[in-house]
C-alpha cells in the first residue's frame, strides 16, 4: 500500500510538471512561431504592437524582423528577464522612448537595422547593464543625443555604420566605460566637445570620411585607455586646437597613450 501511494504521488507530480511545461511552451502569440520555451520567431507577422503579455517569460532569443512597429515604448519588454538576444530589424521604427529596454538584465545582443529611425534619443538605451553588442547600422539616424546610452556600462561594441549622422552631441556616449569598439558612419559634420567623454576603455574609434569644418578642443577628452582613432576627413577641415598642425598631425598628444591617424 505504501509503495502504491508513493508511485501514485510520483505519477501525479510528473503530470503536473508536464502540464506546466506544456503551458509554458504553448504560451505563444498567434503571429509567432515558438520553437521552444527559449526561442521565439515573430518575423513578418504584420505586428504593430509588441505582444508582451503573450510571450513566454522564459524566452532567451526573440526576433521581430519585418513587422510594423513605429514606436518602441518605455519598458517595452519588461518581464522578459531571461532574454539574451533581441532583433528588431526591418521595422518602421521612428521613435525609441526613454528606457525602452529597461528590465532586461540578461540581454547581451540587440540589433535594430534597416528602419527609418532618425534619432538616438536621450536615455533610449539606458540601463542595459549587461549588454555587450548594439548594432544600429543601415538606419536613418541623423542625431545622437546626449546620454542615450546612460548606465549601459558593460557594452563592448556599438555599430552605427551606414547612417546619415550629421551631429554627435556632447556626452552622447557618456557612461560607456567599457566599450571597446565604436564604429561611426561617414559624413558627420559636427562633433561637439566632450562627444566621446566617458569612453574610458575604447580601443578602436572609427570616424571615416567626416565632413567636419573643425575638430574642437576637447573632442576626445575622456578617452583614457590606449586608443586608435582612425579619421578620414575632407581637406577643408580646420583644427582649432593649437596642438594640431595644418595636416592634422598632433603636435602634442592629448594623452600619452592616444594614437591619432588622419588621412587627407
Amino acid at each position: 500500500m505504501v509503495g502504491g501511494s508513493v508511485w501514485r504521488s510520483c505519477a501525479s507530480l510528473m503530470i503536473i510538471q508536464v502540464a506546466t511545461l506544456n503551458t509554458i511552451v504553448h504560451q505563444c502569440p498567434p503571429e509567432c512561431i515558438c520553437l521552444s520555451h527559449a526561442q521565439v520567431l515573430c518575423n513578418s507577422g504584420g505586428l504593430s504592437e509588441i505582444p508582451l503579455k503573450l510571450l513566454p517569460p522564459t524566452v532567451e532569443q526573440l526576433s521581430f524582423k519585418r513587422n510594423h512597429f513605429a514606436v518602441i515604448r518605455s519598458d517595452a519588454f519588461a518581464g522578459l528577464r531571461m532574454l539574451k538576444k533581441l532583433s528588431l530589424d526591418g521595422n518602421n521604427i521612428s521613435v525609441i522612448k526613454p528606457f525602452a529596454f529597461r528590465g532586461l538584465p540578461r540581454l547581451k545582443e540587440l540589433s535594430i537595422q534597416h528602419s527609418p529611425l532618425p534619432t538616438l534619443a536621450q536615455f533610449a538605451f539606458a540601463g542595459l547593464q549587461n549588454i555587450t553588442s548594439i548594432i544600429l547600422s543601415n538606419n536613418k539616424i541623423r542625431l545622437v543625443e546626449c546620454y542615450c546610452f546612460a548606465g549601459t556600462s558593460n557594452l563592448k561594441q556599438i555599430v552605427l555604420s551606414n547612417n546619415p549622422i550629421m551631429r554627435i552631441q556632447a556626452n552622447a556616449f557618456s557612461g560607456l566605460t567599457n566599450v571597446e569598439r565604436l564604429l561611426l558612419p561617414s559624413g558627420i559634420r559636427i562633433v561637439e566637445p566632450d562627444a566621446f567623454n566617458g569612453l574610458e576603455q575604447v580601443g578602436f574609434l572609427k570616424l571615416a570620411y567626416m565632413d567636419l569644418r573643425t575638430v574642437a578642443s576637447g573632442t576626445f577628452r575622456g578617452t583614457f585607455s590606449p586608443v586608435y582613432v582612425s579619421i578620414r576627413i575632407k581637406v577643408r577641415v580646420k583644427f582649432e586646437n593649437s596642438r594640431y598642425d595644418r595636416n592634422g598631425t598632433p603636435k602634442q598628444l592629448p594623452t600619452k597613450s592616444l594614437r591619432f591617424m588622419c588621412k587627407m
